[in-house]
Parts: structure tokens; sequence; C-alpha cells
């Protein structure tokens, strides 16, 4: 789970099922896996945190200016990012934790923000407890089946996907309009 949030492509939505397996297996105990699960992502959540400390929104914008035409994002794309969080940072940190892509990025702007350290733990232990709860859970009641979890997730996922794809479509669509005003 510490390598998750570090490393985005090793999914928690694989990890937590096949220990719920192993945990009506008898091979683990379910508090070990919900602590260890949780314990590992708030790790890896702490440290993309502490990351984001030592950044501030106008350096995130200067490197915005000068990289982010290429992964379509603007100066204002994190302005709005930005005051989003300030609104409703607790909340994101929390809702954050049940979406994939996201899950491990929502610390970054949490600690530019410099959300205190506290209720940033404490929502993400919540979500990241809920989420892995949900998971664990879901490979103990399809035991051996356990696998059958993943189509459910990957559906759930893919619905993620079309809509950061239906984003960045968008987003394409502004920058060609955009530049052919300019022009």
């Amino acid at each position: 789970m510490l390598a998750e949030n570090l490393f985005p492509p090793i999914p928690s939505e694989l990890v937590m099922p096949f220990a719920g397996f192993l945990v009506n297996d008898g091979e683990l105990s379910l508090i070990g896996v919900l602590i260890a699960g949780t314990v590992g992502a708030g790790a890896g959540a702490g440290a993309i945190y502490y990351i984001g400390t030592r950044m501030s929104e106008s350096r995130i914008k200067a490197w915005t200016r000068k990289y982010g035409k290429g992964l379509l994002l603007k100066e204002s794309d994190i302005e709005k990012v930005m005051r989003t969080f300030e609104k409703r940072g607790r909340w994101i940190v929390f809702i954050g934790r049940f979406i994939p892509g996201i899950r491990s990025l929502i610390s970054l702007p949490a600690g530019v923000e410099r959300m205190p350290l506290a209720p940033f733990f404490l929502y993400t232990l919540l979500g990241t407890l809920a989420w892995n709860g949900l998971l664990v859970g879901g490979g103990m009641i399809l035991g051996e089946n356990w696998q059958r979890i993943l189509g459910w997730i990957d559906r759930y996922e893919t619905f993620i996907w079309i809509l950061l794809a239906i984003w960045i479509i968008y987003r394409l669509y502004q920058l060609v309009i955009g530049n052919r005003s300019e022009g």
C-alpha cells in the first residue's frame, strides 16, 4: 500500500482483495491487514504531502507554464484546483481515497496548501481504511473467487478512465480552438 501511493501502477484493487482472501483462509488477520494497508498507504501519502510542503503554488504554476501544455494543463487549471482545495480540502482528501489516480495525487495540493498535518492524516487514514475495508471485505466474501471483485473494480476504473478521456478530448479541443483564434 505504501508502494501504491508512491508508484500508482501498483493497485490496491489487486492487493487488498487478495489479502481478504487470505484473511478468509485463515492465513492473515483482518485487523492486521487493515492496519498494515492503512499505515502503508498513510506513509506513502505522507511522503507526497511532504513533497508538496516543499513547493509553492507559484512554483507549480511556473512548472505548468513550462511543461503543462504537453499535459494539457494551463496555469488557470492549477488556480482552480488550488482554490477548490482551499474550499473543500479536507473532504477532497477523504473522498479522493476512493478514486483511482487521485488516491495518491491528492496529497500534493494538501501539502502545498499546508493543510494541517493532523486533519490531513485523519482524513487520509479514515478514507484509506474505508476503501481498504471495502476491498478486503469483498475478498473475504468472495473467498477463493476473490478475483471476481476485479471485474467490478475494472468497470469502476473504466468509468473513471472514460471521464478522464472525455476531459482530455475537451482540453485538446480547447487547445486547438484557442490556437486558431490566436492565429
